[in-house]
Order: structure tokens, then C-alpha cells, then sequence
């Protein structure tokens, strides 16, 4: 009788200090917030980036960066000292799902190149259709949302000597 309330009394025992220690021991590894290459996605929710550009001729083609699981974002771009007149100008968002082959992301949006200008707008990726299904006619130039990189191409029919640019994109 003794013998079996030693065993009882430890086979408690065992339980309690299992039940204590095993979820210590067995809680899961922390999540890392690590999103692609420098760039972190913080805990809520948005990606900053600033796509280095130089703008010395009539066309020019910023740096591209990571962009995977983004759907929209808020492009400002402002000017320095510009050398020169620059007219008919437009920026057009661009992106790929292999750094290689590019889509247009929208349509152009007009830019105005002179000193301090700055300029504003917002890309949205295409929402799925809530009542139904629209099909449109198949294009090879246009992407309905935001591959793995975004680049930004500036075209203008006149242009000067240079635009400096200070461009930054909020991604979500």
C-alpha cells in the first residue's frame, strides 16, 4: 500500500513539472519580419523605398526594387535645381516578376520637371470583381497588380541639361 502512494504521490509529481516545463520548451521559434533583401516590412504593414533616378536626357529609367505582396502604393517625387526646360513630361510605373521582361502598372501620370515641383499620386492594384467576371481583351504590355519589382520610367518631348529628383514610394 505504501508502494503504490509513492508511485501515485511521484506519478503526480511528474505530471505537475510536465505540465509546467513543456510549454516552455515547445513554444514555436519568433516569426522574422524579414521581406526581401534590405528592405524589412514592419509590423504595420507598409514598405518604404526611395528608386534612385538620373534624369539628363529625354527618357530615363529608375532603379527597381522589391515589391512581392504589395497592392498599392503613394509615389512623390519632387524636384532640385533643374538645369534647362523639360516639357511633356510623364512617369510611368512598370513591373516584372522576373527583373527581366517589364508591364506598364496603370496608365502615365503627367509630370511637371521644375525646380521644387513636386508630385503626387497613388497606384492601386486591380480588386477582384465583386458580381461577377469581366473579361477584357488580352494585353501583353499591362499588369493588373505589382509583380516582384517596380521600376518608374520618365518620358519627356523636350528636355534640358538635368532633374535632379528625390523620389519616394510607400508601399502597402
Amino acid at each position: 500500500m505504501k508502494k503504490e502512494k509513492i508511485t501515485f504521490v511521484l506519478s503526480i509529481c511528474v505530471a505537475v513539472i510536465l505540465t509546467l516545463v513543456l510549454p516552455v520548451i515547445l513554444t514555436p521559434p519568433p516569426v522574422s519580419a524579414q521581406f526581401a533583401g534590405e528592405t524589412r516590412m514592419p509590423p504595420f504593414g507598409y514598405i518604404t523605398a526611395s528608386p534612385a533616378i538620373s534624369i539628363t536626357s529625354g527618357s530615363a529609367t529608375s532603379s527597381y526594387h522589391s515589391t512581392t505582396g504589395v497592392t498599392s502604393a503613394h509615389v512623390q517625387w519632387v524636384f532640385g535645381a533643374v538645369s534647362g526646360t523639360y516639357s511633356g513630361c510623364t512617369i510611368q510605373a512598370k513591373t516584372s516578376y522576373d527583373g527581366s521582361n517589364w508591364l506598364t502598372l496603370g496608365s502615365a501620370a503627367a509630370l511637371t520637371v521644375t525646380t521644387g515641383t513636386l508630385t503626387a499620386w497613388d497606384i492601386y492594384q486591380q480588386a477582384p470583381s465583386a458580381s461577377g467576371v469581366t473579361v477584357t481583351t488580352p494585353s501583353s504590355s499591362a499588369a493588373m497588380g505589382f509583380g516582384a519589382y517596380t521600376e518608374y520610367v520618365l518620358a519627356c518631348s523636350a528636355y534640358g541639361t538635368s532633374a535632379p529628383v528625390t523620389a519616394t514610394v510607400i508601399y502597402k
